[in-house]
């Protein structure tokens, strides 16, 4: 049955979403812990080099990799225009200000990705939908900044958060554009192809800082981030919002970044038994239940 089959992808996209925003909570830790020891565009490069690499064996042995379409490359140039703005940005910004600062702008993404959604789209923007947003955007936020009022009410805008809000607005329109760009290319298809682009555009863009990196100096802690970059927060991540982007809404996919600060509380207490006061695991709680509102909707 066609309403069985698609009930059961669209709850696989969820799940996908949700095992996303886990590996992508992983990223600020790490990206904050390494982006000092070398260029931003290097990283870059690093990143897409690790996803690239293990990607093209995957496609290889498959017998799925095929030369796409002049109109299909085209789109996989804007979706890897849209990612590598987003992740250079990222690391410039983490050189300037803090992995707190920059994961609690992130909670600003899936309210423009609705807005984009519903300019490019079509996709309804109702008011029960933007309070949705509005109320698990500030229990993300309180939950980064450990529910203190007085840390939220210090966030100034300076050149890292400034550099990071393009950062957002670029990621912000990626998952809108693969659903428009989607011409029925498989999932692992599309991943491939978006990570050589971004691959492509990083390396010209960023070549003499590529050229100048000593690779061969860079501590182990870094070569160890990079690849938990490339393979978890990147291959990985890609394929699963590839996924969930043609099988869900777009604010709905997006929406499931606010759950990244939930499961940096959450690991840093099983791990570390550093867990939250009271009144940050109030946030947790507002965040999960606009997140019940929202995917309910």
């Amino acid at each position: 049955m066609p309403s069985i089959r698609a009930g059961r992808e669209r709850a696989l996209a969820h799940g996908a979403m949700l095992l996303f925003a886990l590996l992508v909570s992983t990223s600020f830790t790490v990206g904050a812990a390494i982006a000092p020891t070398m260029d931003p565009l290097a990283l870059t490069f690093g990143r897409f080099i690790v996803a690239g690499g293990l990607f093209l064996v995957f496609m290889l042995a498959s017998g799925r990799l095929r030369m796409p379409g002049w109109r299909d490359g085209l789109g996989y140039l804007l979706l890897g225009a849209l990612v590598s703005l987003y992740f250079v940005t990222m690391f410039e910004a983490l050189l300037l200000t803090s992995a707190l600062v920059t994961s609690a702008l992130f909670a600003l993404v899936p309210l423009i990705t609705a807005i984009m959604a519903r300019a490019w789209l079509g996709q309804g923007l109702t008011l029960r939908l933007l309070a949705a947003l509005g109320i698990a955007g500030g229990g993300a936020i309180w939950v980064t900044f450990g529910g203190d009022i007085g840390r939220m009410l210090t966030l100034s805008l300076g050149p890292g958060e400034l550099i990071y809000l393009l950062g957002c607005v670029s990621y912000s329109a990626y998952s809108p554009a693969i659903r428009h760009l989607d011409r029925g290319a498989s999932t692992a298809e599309v991943s491939f192809w978006t990570v050589l682009a971004g691959l492509a555009i990083v390396t010209a863009y960023g070549l003499p800082s590529i050229v100048r990196t000593d690779w061969t100096s860079l501590p182990l802690g870094t070569w160890a981030g990079i690849f938990h970059l490339g393979i978890f927060t990147t291959l990985v991540s890609f394929f699963l919002i590839q996924f969930a982007s043609t099988r869900l809404p777009q604010a709905k996919v997006m929406a499931y970044t606010y759950l990244i600060p939930v499961f940096v509380v959450l690991t840093d207490g099983l791990t570390l038994d550093h867990w939250p006061s009271p009144s940050v695991m109030a946030g947790v709680g507002v965040i999960a239940l606009a997140m019940l509102v929202l995917e309910s909707g």
